[in-house]
């Protein structure tokens, strides 16, 4: 025989051994993979419940490390400012606030984006940063209470079927302040911070409080508020949205109405209180802006602000002033 030919011969019976040899192992592995498949799609899982196989995020030191710094970091701009006077905190930490005679709500954040398109002005931190101008220390169904705390009467979000009819509900002012560089108080309308990417001309509508939805998740059972997942304070139009723009506005990438009108925003990472008020018939103090009041400055060396006062009373959770001097007179 040729030598060749008897090499392929000898070659091709060596391959087949080792097939034949590895073929049990080969089916093993092909049956345990098409197993897991069909147990993780039989399970089907929600994105919020973790398996028992997921990776332990914080067991690794260094990533542990990297949050905690992240953490410190947040709540370094989330408490620069002292709470608001003649107001009750409402959430666990010190970052929304009512004043129920002065029939306004105060939410810490920070300046997230100053330039590019916007399919919000605010969102929660950890959710839309990337697509916003502020991202904001409360989650949006903590600001919703809050918005039905003063009166405030929620409408419908947006809807397209069987036709597109805009996000309804009652009239919500915005309001944006911060201190500079040099300690001076600023504040504007939130709406000259978004730009009509057409016109060049700021935001001219007011917000509506459209209020979102609740979704219930099929497998663990859970109710969510949409507008938790970033929808807090909308410039495009979403059926999660807590406040939205009561207009046609695309949520399409490639056809977003509105950018962060740059030059007016002060640099990212500045700490900013957001002030909103329910524009109530008959209120004469509904289109004034804040005062330097609302934004006191911590005076210690303290990280974290003062807690709300408390107190076996009804003024618990109140943070009024204990004498006049402490503070200016009551913002409106």
């Amino acid at each position: 025989m040729h030598p060749v030919l008897r090499w392929t011969l000898t070659g091709f019976a060596a391959i087949s051994l080792l097939i034949s040899a590895g073929a049990p192992a080969i089916a093993q592995d092909t049956a345990a993979t098409d197993a897991e498949t069909n147990q993780a799609t039989d399970d089907e899982r929600s994105l919020g419940v973790a398996s028992p196989t997921d990776p332990d995020p914080y067991s690794d030191a260094a990533i542990q490390a990297e949050l905690e710094e992240w953490d410190r970091k947040m709540r370094a701009m989330a408490d620069k400012y002292a709470a608001p006077p003649n107001t009750k905190q409402i959430t666990q930490l010190p970052d929304l606030w009512i004043d129920p005679k002065a029939k306004r709500i105060y939410i810490d954040g920070y300046v997230t984006m100053r330039k590019g398109a916007l399919e919000m002005f605010a969102c929660p931190v950890g959710t839309k940063e990337h697509e916003a101008v502020v991202a904001a220390f409360a989650k949006s169904k903590e600001v919703h209470a809050a918005l039905l705390a003063l009166g405030a009467k929620p409408g419908s979000p947006v809807a397209y079927d069987p036709e597109f009819k805009p996000p309804t509900g009652q009239p919500v002012a915005v309001w944006v302040t911060w201190r500079d560089g040099k300690g001076n108080f600023k504040a504007v309308d939130a709406r000259t911070w978004v730009q009509n990417n057409e016109s060049k001309k700021s935001l001219a509508e007011q917000w509506v409080f459209a209020g979102s939805q609740l979704w219930t998740d099929p497998v663990d059972k859970v109710t969510h508020y949409s507008a938790d997942s970033g929808d807090m304070i909308c410039v495009s139009n979403f059926s999660s949205a807590m406040l939205d723009v009561p207009f046609d506005s695309s949520a399409q990438a490639g056809n977003l109405l509105f950018v962060a009108f740059t030059e007016r925003i002060p640099e990212q990472a500045t700490s900013v209180r957001l002030v909103l008020v329910p524009q109530f018939e008959n209120d004469p103090t509904a289109s004034e802006p804040p005062t330097e009041a609302i934004l006191p400055v911590i005076k210690t060396d303290a990280t974290e602000k003062k807690p709300a006062v408390e107190s076996s009373d009804d003024t618990a959770g109140d943070n009024t002033p204990a004498s006049s001097a402490e503070t200016k007179p009551e913002p409106r």
